[in-house]
């Protein structure tokens, strides 16, 4: 099957797509995994874990030390009055217009001001809602990853706008002319980390909730879709922890769960479930054989309306866009600090590529920064963090019973057309 014949598949045929997704994932051989490429820092595995739609201030805009949200904030609601950040007293909230249009108003040329009123769009109370934060009250285990390793507290979405062409830039360095989530009938000549690590010997994979809207994202780039070799290392989500237990491993694996209904925190996600599925994930890392060799980037792909205070940098065309959340996990982690260097997801490639002796995919690759001022890599104490460092965190009240692992079956989501 082409490219374009898959593509309206799995746009118009729900179920079909993703039913060959799975099968190629479970049933079609993997390669061996078992020769390593040496780096030229003892990182030997990167996991990249990006989550969805939540600002830096909206996860961190209270935590103790990082940029965050300023005293005294007000701004308009869209209805005549104003209104100010808050705590959230809840696990949840609704969404947000979140498409490149509405960053743009919300953004307002630097002034960061309109995040209400773009939110009011939505329903008057939504207004309120973008304003608010969670703390550890709802997300303790993401707090005391934050406090134990490196938290960057100015790091972008790399443009203004969804959710696709924002994690096209984590994978390519590039939008790849895309600016809304509308990928179906698109086929790409760029080249892809992927496509540097397959050429090098470094093995990867990247772990998906299968979606009955689009494939999996890498396989939109001709690279990969004209290899079957490669095609076998886009898996299926719930292959990912049995993966990890049973030690067999990539060197470079990233973690796309967006298209799930309940794991990815996308609102209305209960983000406190999503944060448990993602401790089980970084527990078991933490637990395995490669753990004193690893890097883990978990961050979220872009900042869904909820307000930001920071004005991103304007390095090109289309943006950075808003700060979201990065903590850097690691046993080579600076311990207990707040990076304050600027950063965006081209930023992660430009840390494999440093480590790997790959050239930049792009120039906003070329110029990012390489997250090595995250890490200590020539420290007395490297790769003595043990997992025992994390004290497990009080699930809020609000959450009952949390199972240790989440996977749900594809479904339609209606945000994902209006801006994911």
């Amino acid at each position: 099957m082409d490219r374009r014949t898959r593509s309206v598949a799995v746009a118009v045929v729900t179920g079909l797509a993703v039913a060959a997704v799975v099968l190629i994932g479970l049933v079609l051989p993997r390669p061996s995994l078992r020769t390593e490429v040496t780096g030229t820092t003892p990182i030997r595995h990167v996991f990249v874990i990006m989550k969805e739609n939540h600002a830096f201030d909206n996860y961190f805009g209270t935590f103790p030390g990082a940029d965050g949200i300023p005293p005294g904030v007000s701004l308009p609601d869209g209805n005549g009055g104003t209104v100010s950040p808050h705590w959230i007293d809840a696990d949840w909230t609704n969404d947000f217009p979140h498409s490149r249009t509405a960053m743009l108003d919300a953004w307002n040329n630097g002034s960061n001001d309109r995040f209400a009123v773009v939110a009011a769009r939505w329903g008057s109370g939504r207004a309120f809602e973008s304003m608010g934060y969670y703390d550890d009250r709802q997300i303790p285990y993401y707090w005391q990853l934050a406090r134990d390793f490196n938290l960057a507290d100015h790091y972008f979405q790399p443009m203004f706008g969804p959710t696709v062409p924002n994690r096209l830039f984590s994978i390519a360095g590039t939008n790849a002319g895309l600016e809304t989530n509308v990928i179906q009938f698109s086929s790409f000549d760029q080249m892809t980390v992927f496509d540097q690590l397959q050429a090098k010997g470094i093995s990867w994979r990247y772990y998906h909730v299968p979606s009955s809207f689009h494939a999996p994202l890498p396989t939109y780039f001709k690279g990969i879709d004209s290899s079957q070799a490669m095609l076998n290392r886009v898996i299926p989500m719930d292959r990912l922890l049995p993966d990890i237990r049973s030690g067999d491993f990539a060197q470079v694996t990233y973690v796309d769960p967006s298209d799930s209904a309940t794991i990815s925190e996308h609102p209305a996600q209960n983000v406190s479930r999503g944060e448990s599925w993602t401790r089980t994930v970084i527990d078991a890392v933490m637990s395995s054989t490669i753990w004193s060799t690893t890097a883990i980037f978990l961050t979220w792909d872009e900042s869904g309306g909820f307000y930001d205070h920071v004005p991103p940098p304007q390095v090109d065309d289309l943006g950075y866009g808003f700060r979201v959340p990065m903590i850097v996990v690691s046993p080579y982690a600076i311990r207990g600090s707040i990076d304050h260097d600027v950063m965006d997801h081209t930023s992660i490639l430009k840390f494999i590529a440093s480590n790997w002796g790959l050239p930049a995919l792009t120039l906003r690759e070329e110029q990012a920064n390489d997250m090595h001022s995250s890490f200590s890599f020539n420290s007395g104490t490297q790769g003595q963090v043990s997992r025992s460092g994390i004290e497990p965190p009080t699930m809020s009240g609000r959450m009952q019973g949390a199972p240790q692992e989440f996977w749900a079956p594809p479904q339609k989501r209606a945000w994902f057309l209006l801006g994911g």
